[in-house]
């Protein structure tokens, strides 16, 4: 089997594609993937990243925030009952709640791991310069 990395024209996401810019990026700098920790680039971003471990503390706790507002209001909404509940919202920010809670303390805990890691061996992090770090692009 073929290691070839898939080449840019390639329409559609790559499976592995991020796992692989930070394997890539780990490499370049000589630090393992758990020291490296989260995606640092910008490749899928319309923003700037926040991926520093207090950047994803910050976005962690004002999303759960956002959730429990909103959980908050559901419980609201069948108490008083004087509205029908549109089953579809309610089913969905359920779900998305319970799927970005824990996703974003599982980035800020991956981080905040990652940078205990270099401070005791002592390395630094450079973030990548270009859009990819892919040597071909």
């Amino acid at each position: 089997m073929d290691d070839a990395v898939p080449g840019p024209t390639e329409l559609g996401r790559r499976k592995g594609y991020y796992r692989q810019q930070v394997e890539l990026e780990a490499a370049k700098q000589g630090l393992t993937t758990e020291e490296y920790g989260v995606y640092k680039g910008s490749t899928g971003s319309a923003v700037k990243p926040v991926n520093s471990a207090g950047g994803l503390l910050f976005l962690s706790i004002l999303i759960t925030v956002i959730i429990a507002v909103v959980a908050a209001l559901l419980v609201k909404l069948f108490l008083d009952g004087t509205e029908e509940p549109n089953w579809g919202q309610i089913v969905f920010a359920i779900a998305f709640g319970l799927w970005i809670v824990p996703t974003s303390w599982a980035y800020y805990f991956k981080e905040r791991k990652a940078a205990r890691l270099r401070k005791a061996a002592g390395k630094t992090l450079e973030p990548p310069t270009r859009r990819s770090s892919r040597p071909d692009w």
